[in-house]
């Protein structure tokens, strides 16, 4: 940028400023912002589910982060990698003191104990000021968190075997997520020669035996 108007670097968030013609500036804002600074968020990222395999995705200004399970990473938790331990998948750090530092996640971190998170972990109760990756999923109080299978104590890795079309009895149990459904027996179509009847008297206060089935 160049020119007086500019000189105080007014545009937020990556935008450019430049002068307007007869004055002043203006700022072209990068995807997602909006404003006469760049100062607003013009869509919610998070929208479109972009987080892959299970990850959690919180919306930022003009961005998004994906919180990844584990073995798999990056920006949307697309890269699988057998040695990652599930967090932010594409962190953006930077040096100091010689060690990798999250700004936002020290700020986060801060706020974790302005919000007393700690005591609020696992008190079944969803703390929305608890629920980011720094506080821990306020204890997986408001969803499965980053470890879903943590309770399982399955004999096998039920993770590897979730929702493979293979009932795994020994991973059919709320701890293991029921095995992804696998156990559950597809229903057969209902005969026709009572679905049509069926469908039109259903809940008429009267037991038709040939309706009293779940496939009907």
């Amino acid at each position: 940028f160049s020119g007086f108007d500019c000189d105080s670097d007014p545009c937020q968030n990556g935008g450019t400023c430049r002068i307007a013609d007869g004055g002043g500036y203006s700022c072209d804002c990068l995807s997602g912002t909006t404003g006469t600074n760049c100062e607003l968020d013009s869509f919610n990222e998070c929208a479109s589910n972009p987080c892959l395999h299970g990850g959690i995705c919180q919306e930022k200004l003009g961005d998004y982060i994906c919180y990844c399970l584990p073995t798999h990473k990056g920006k949307n938790c697309e890269i699988y990698d057998p040695n990652f331990t599930g967090g932010e998948g594409n962190p953006s750090v930077s040096r100091k003191n010689n060690n990798i530092y999250h700004p936002e996640l020290e700020i986060q971190k801060a706020l974790c104990i302005q919000n007393q998170c700690k005591a609020k972990n696992g008190n079944a109760k969803c703390d929305e000021e608890c629920n980011t990756f720094a506080c821990d999923f306020d204890g997986n109080d408001c969803s499965l968190g980053i470890h879903p299978w943590a309770l399982c104590n399955a004999p096998r890795k039920c993770s590897k075997v979730f929702m493979n079309g293979i009932c795994d009895e020994e991973c059919n149990n709320p701890q293991c997520l029921f095995d992804g459904r696998d156990c559950e027996k597809s229903l057969q179509p209902c005969n026709p020669v009572y679905e049509a009847y069926c469908q039109i008297n259903y809940a008429n206060g009267h037991c038709d035996y040939g309706c009293n089935n779940a496939e009907c």
